[in-house]
């Protein structure tokens, strides 16, 4: 288990999250981690369901070697403007989806060490992935890559990435969710009920993603052991292979765009 505080704003669903993973994977202690959300019932059920402590904003913010903002984007500027006079030599770990490292500096008036951290969705069941991005200021690197490892898996990369990992990763789940949907209408459109339906599918991708990750094989080797000459499944992928790689390409990349422009306001 670590040594260090760290203190959360926000305790809506991926500051909620990132601190039920640090506790249940003894990343650190509860009394270690301590939460604030302008939403007072909020922090009190969070803190409840985790055994971390609750503070009051400024005492929290001086208390905390590394401090995760988790608040909703347009909330940014009037926080970062309230904790200014707070912040000395903390990490500031923000989980702000668009809110660039220059713009959280600038908005607190000095240069302090802060990292930008991109999980998804799937950080509700400690399966994410997080990517982070370190300004040169950074000494916390290991610790802040140990609080994401509560809740999945972590990579570091630089910050010009960070649209690229959002429109990846960050958007990632829906893709496969969107691919679970059609999976589903075509199977009950083949003759399973709903409920069937959505177990065949739902275990497939689970299994098929489980296998992916175990395997350590290329997907294109993967597909090769599940297809045979002549077969139903290579009969299957001469219809997908004629458009689903270029649409996925392609909505991989309108939604880097749309990060792209959202991070320029």
């Amino acid at each position: 288990m670590n040594n260090f505080t760290v203190g959360i704003i926000g305790c809506g669903n991926m500051g909620g999250a990132i601190a039920k993973g640090m506790v249940a994977s003894n990343v650190l202690s509860a009394e270690s981690i301590f939460l604030y959300d302008k939403d007072i019932e909020k922090a009190k059920d969070l803190a409840e369901k985790t055994g971390c402590a609750l503070g009051e904003l400024s005492q929290m913010v001086r208390g905390s070697e590394v401090l995760i903002i988790a608040v909703k984007p347009q909330d940014s500027d009037g926080l970062l403007k309230e904790i200014a006079a707070d912040i000395t030599d903390q990490t500031i770990v923000s989980v702000m989806a668009g809110v660039r490292i220059n713009s959280i500096t600038g908005k607190l008036g000095k240069e302090v060490p802060v990292v930008r951290a991109m999980p998804n969705m799937a950080a509700f069941v400690s399966e994410s992935i997080t990517s982070i991005a370190c300004n040169s200021l950074v000494k916390r690197t290991e610790e802040v890559k140990s609080v994401f490892a509560g809740i999945g898996e972590v990579v570091e990369v630089e910050e010009g990435l960070m649209d690229a990992v959002t429109a990846v990763s960050g958007s990632g789940p829906a893709y496969l969710f969107h691919l679970a949907e059609a999976m589903v209408e075509a199977a009950i459109e083949v003759g399973f009920d709903t409920e069937v339906a959505e177990k065949l599918v739902v275990q497939t991708l689970y299994g098929s993603s489980l296998l992916l990750r175990e395997s350590k094989e290329a997907p294109a080797d993967l597909i090769k052991k599940v297809s045979s000459k002549g077969g139903t499944t290579e009969a299957a992928l001469t219809v997908l292979e004629k458009e689903l790689k270029d649409i996925m390409k392609a909505a991989i990349k309108r939604a880097k765009e749309r990060s792209e422009e959202l991070s320029k306001g």
